[in-house]
């Protein structure tokens, strides 16, 4: 998107945003903003819109200080790199679905908004069993699993039998399937969504929203020690880039990367580290620069002002847990971080304010040499 004076992005930004509050603050601060904080974060209010108008009235921290902060050239970068980390716990079926149906909106004002036409999108699950699901859900020698077959990718071709139905040889059966962080290919059932190698969608991909919602569908089989931060981790090192690794190719220098977790746990003494360690790790993937990262969080917000997450019940499997570590490191990227309410009946104005974020972000990007 091309755009004359700064005064000219701050209408449009404030225009596609309903509203925006004024911040400062610049991506990669490295301090440790206390839950609900979101010191130069911006935050989307998970509330009713006004009934004056049809558009939708985010509330939206830093957008414009960002502007003054980024110091781009509004020229735009080329490419950007999208990685999405979807729970696949037992209790994330809706939001699954919400996701899903958002997606074809945001990636459609992607297309439309961003000069980037060249971009890379990755689906990775947040099973710390890395994405083989728990074994011991599979309950005889047929592999008959509950609730569905991703427990069986463990086990199946030991069984030499096949899971729900499904035969083993159509089941995920690369290494890569097993490991934490690498690109998902296959549908929670066993459904093939994308022809690997690579392990992501690219701008030539045909049908990108509808592959999408094929390999977003992670399931909720997934191991209950979700690890999201553990697994953005995974996914950006260096080992998983190198040729002929599960990633390979997906993660370039010379691309912003945006960031997406959704998630209703907290990451407390799961993934290893703290929000302080996982920010310097992610910000070192990109050449020491935050500029070149967008935190998006679509996490718990029970108990926060204007939080709209009843508290977690593992009997019903509903409502979240307060995501207070995952806020402390959305918050440290600045103007750079976005943070949704994941139990918000509608991701669109989330994904609208991160559309305006990542924008602002292309601008300031200096591809690095």
């Amino acid at each position: 998107m091309q755009r004359s004076t700064r005064a000219v992005l701050a209408s449009l930004v404030a225009a596609a945003c309903g509203g925006v509050r004024n911040s400062d603050s610049p991506p990669g601060d490295g301090g440790t903003s206390g839950p609900g904080s979101a010191a130069g974060t911006n935050e989307v209010s998970s509330g009713p819109h006004p009934a004056d108008s049809d558009a939708p009235k985010l509330d939206v921290h830093g957008a414009e200080g960002a502007v003054s902060a980024e110091g781009g050239d509004g020229v735009g970068c080329a490419k950007a790199d999208f990685l999405f980390v979807i729970d696949n716990s037992a209790s994330m079926a809706d939001e699954q679905a919400n996701l899903i149906a958002s997606f074809p909106g945001f990636i459609a004002t992607i297309q439309d908004t961003l000069k980037a036409d060249d971009y890379h999108l990755m689906v990775v699950d947040t099973d710390a069993l890395g994405g083989g699901g728990d074994p011991f859900m599979c309950t005889n020698n047929e592999c008959t699993c509950s609730p569905s077959p991703g427990c069986c990718g463990l086990i199946c071709s030991v069984l030499d039998t096949s899971c729900n139905g499904i035969p083993c040889g159509m089941l995920p059966n690369d290494e890569c399937d097993r490991t934490l962080g690498a690109g998902k290919v296959f549908r929670d059932d066993g459904v093939q969504c994308l022809d690997a190698p690579p392990r992501f969608m690219t701008d030539t991909s045909a049908m990108v929203s509808e592959q999408f919602a094929c390999v977003a569908e992670v399931g909720i089989s997934g191991h209950g020690n979700e690890q999201p931060m553990a697994a953005i981790l995974a996914a950006t090192h260096e080992s998983m880039a190198t040729t002929g690794a599960c990633n390979e190719g997906f993660l370039r220098k010379d691309a912003i990367l945006v960031v997406t977790v959704i998630t209703d746990e907290d990451d407390a003494d799961k993934s290893p580290g703290d929000p302080a360690s996982w920010y310097r790790d992610l910000v070192d993937v990109k050449n020491g620069d935050p500029k070149a990262i967008v935190m998006l969080g679509l996490i718990g917000d029970t108990g926060e002002p204007g939080g709209v997450c009843q508290p977690f019940d593992a009997e019903l499997i509903n409502g979240a847990e307060n995501g207070v570590r995952l806020r402390q490191y959305v918050e440290k990227f600045g103007s750079h971080g976005v943070l949704g309410s994941v139990c918000s009946p509608d991701y669109a104005p989330f994904f609208s304010a991160a559309v305006a974020v990542i924008d602002l972000a292309c601008d300031g990007f200096v591809p690095p040499g």
